[in-house]
């Protein structure tokens, strides 16, 4: 029997409740694919919203040099690659938004896991902490449900940077 946690989120000033499945083995989603080396995988039960930049945007002053380091996510419906896109990841207190364009395409059961690349260079240590958050939220709500919920979040959080961070590109 597998159980469905009822979590309330809130994502653009709407609340919204998601049942999400623990991943009660503990283990991060990890690709064992090469085509994704130097990638970080974001978590499917972490909230993520994209949309495509138009064209007008991509003279923006604000594209710099790109970064050395990618996302891949999945989506239920196929971009093209080249296409540039803004994600927006929500967090505690703001959502982080990052420019990425679209290198990977692959096709899988549940739609496309897309590889994005950063589009720029300043953004990328920001956008690796961004995400070890994302990994060590959903860290959290497993240990919390396999282990009561008066865990410490420190504790928890030196225990995930202990056993994962290693596994995450670096810059």
């Amino acid at each position: 029997m597998q159980v469905h946690l009822p979590i309330t989120k809130y994502f653009k000033g709407k609340k919204f409740q998601e049942f999400m499945t623990p991943n009660p083995s503990m283990e991060q989603e990890i690709f064992d694919d090469d085509h994704f080396l130097g990638f970080i995988h974001h978590p499917r039960r972490f909230p993520i919203e994209y949309r495509r930049i138009p064209f007008w945007e991509k003279s923006d002053p604000h594209f710099e040099e790109e970064s050395d380091i990618g996302l891949t996510l999945g989506s239920a419906k196929y971009i093209k690659p080249g296409t540039c896109i803004e994600i927006a990841i929500p967090t505690r207190k703001e959502i982080q938004k990052f420019r990425c364009r679209v290198v990977l395409v692959r096709e899988v059961e549940a739609g496309y896991e897309l590889g994005l690349w950063l589009l720029n260079k300043s953004d990328a240590a920001r956008f690796r902490i961004v995400e070890q958050i994302c990994h060590i939220e959903l860290y959290l709500t497993d240990k919390r449900y396999l282990d009561g919920p008066f865990l410490s979040r420190e504790r928890v959080t030196s225990e995930w940077i202990t056993r994962f961070a290693s596994g995450f590109p670096t810059l």
